[in-house]
């Protein structure tokens, strides 16, 4: 499959984008984690309506990856399985907005699949991480850190992915109106 210069280019900005909203996450900037985690959804979901599945997958996959490099969590240090989940449940928001993507009804099916592509990153990551990962690889967390782990990877995610719902429902279509011009 190639892909268009324009699609590896946006690909590129989004990946960059995501990379800068993430030095908001370092300890030394006040921050709101689910604004983070919202615009890095967010741009998960603009990417891939914009470019495609495969922009929005290499996207999904890289941003856990400068999260690690850049924040260095210390319950990713500590549970390195944790890494794969959350690439995992950001792919399957990149479906959800993939799945409505060129359709005739995009505009008004776009906020039921995203919201429901919310809660399905919501449900696998929760599965994935809190009920799999974390009891059988993350015995050696303290019981703190195991319950921030576990609250962060829930209940934090989908709130997240709502924010970040919320936002892309707002900008897509005046996004998706600029490149019809520019057309």
């Amino acid at each position: 499959m190639k892909m268009r210069t324009r699609t590896v280019t946006v690909t590129a900005v989004m990946i960059a984008l995501c990379i800068i909203i993430q030095l908001f996450k370092t300890p030394s900037f006040m921050y709101s984690v689910y604004v983070v985690g919202g615009l890095i959804n967010l741009i998960l979901i603009i990417d891939t309506l914009y470019c495609g599945l495969v922009s929005g997958i290499i996207v999904a996959a890289v941003t856990p990856i400068t999260s690690f490099i850049i924040t260095g969590s210390a319950i990713i240090a500590a549970v390195p399985m944790i890494l794969p989940c959350i690439m995992i449940g950001n792919m399957v928001i990149v479906l959800f907005a993939w799945f409505v993507r060129c359709k005739k009804l995009e505009l008004n099916l776009l906020p039921i699949s995203l919201v429901a592509g919310s809660f399905a990153k919501w449900g696998v990551m929760t599965l994935l991480i809190v009920k799999w990962v974390l009891p059988t690889f993350g015995k050696g967390l303290s019981a703190a850190a195991y319950q921030a782990a576990t609250v962060t990877y829930s209940t934090t995610q989908l709130i997240a992915a709502l924010v970040g719902t919320a936002f892309a429902c707002v900008i897509w279509p005046i996004v998706r109106l600029g490149v019809k011009r520019s057309r």
